[in-house]
């Protein structure tokens, strides 16, 4: 059997390239790592410190910072005078009214026993102290409270009874309302009266629908004495009873 002799020629494709030396191939692989990693690195500090600080601005931010927080208190401080003063106002004004409100109930009290002990010479024998009115709940109805006093000089009894008329406004013309024509069945004949030094007496009226009440006139009739008459405008009947300023 005879040897074939080995070829001349070697065949390769045109268009594949001679193979990259191994150690070149290497080199380009680790160059593309170390530059993907300084990436990573630099991105990281990037975003977690910023930009580099000069140090003239730090220092500017610090001054800033405590001048704020400075600021900052004094407001607090401000705020919290301001509310103090505001609560101490207004306790006092309380107080004040609370004062007056006692002053006056003084000089009421002080008014009613003067008369009753003949302290004064204006008002002498029986007198009306107080007139007042205060309505009843879901009604026309009023109820009406008189106080009678009498100088506590003159030592026996008075008796009598006291009638109110109420004048007004009805259908646009004056009009008066008589007690007889208002008053409860009881009181027909008047509120009746008997005392040394003073008496309280209660009545009830009832007023006219489109009836608009603007005064009261008091009658008192003592027994064996003229009957004396006195008027009050309603809207002083139904302050607090505390003088009788406004009895004409």
């Amino acid at each position: 059997m005879s040897i074939r002799p080995p070829p001349r020629y070697a065949v390769h494709p045109v268009h594949a390239p001679p193979p990259a030396p191994p150690r070149r191939k290497l080199w380009w692989t680790l160059a593309w790592i170390g530059s993907v990693l300084v990436a990573i690195a630099i991105g990281y500090v990037l975003g977690n410190n910023g930009p580099a600080v000069v140090p003239g601005n730090h220092h500017n931010a610090r001054q800033l910072a405590k001048e704020n927080a400075q600021l900052k208190q004094q407001l607090a401080i401000a705020q919290r005078s301001q509310q103090v003063a505001s609560v101490a106002s207004k306790k006092l004004t309380d107080n004040l009214a609370e004062r007056d409100e006692q002053i006056n109930g003084l000089r009421a009290d002080l008014a009613f026993y003067s008369r009753l002990v003949g302290g004064g010479t204006q008002h002498q024998g029986l007198q009306l102290q107080m007139v007042h009115a205060t309505p009843v709940p879901g009604s026309r109805a009023w109820n009406i409270e008189l106080t009678l006093t009498r100088n506590a000089k003159r030592g026996n009894e008075v008796s009598g009874h006291a009638e109110v008329d109420v004048d007004g406004v009805r259908a646009g013309s004056l009009t008066r309302m008589h007690w007889k024509d208002i008053s409860a069945p009881d009181q027909k004949d008047g509120l009746d009266f008997k005392f040394k030094y003073f008496q309280q007496l209660h009545g009830t009226v009832m007023l006219p629908k489109g009836f608009t009440p603007n005064r009261l006139r008091i009658s008192i009739s003592p027994k064996g004495a003229k009957t004396t008459t006195q008027s009050m405008s309603w809207t002083d009947a139904l302050k607090n009873p505390e003088s009788t300023d406004h009895v004409e």
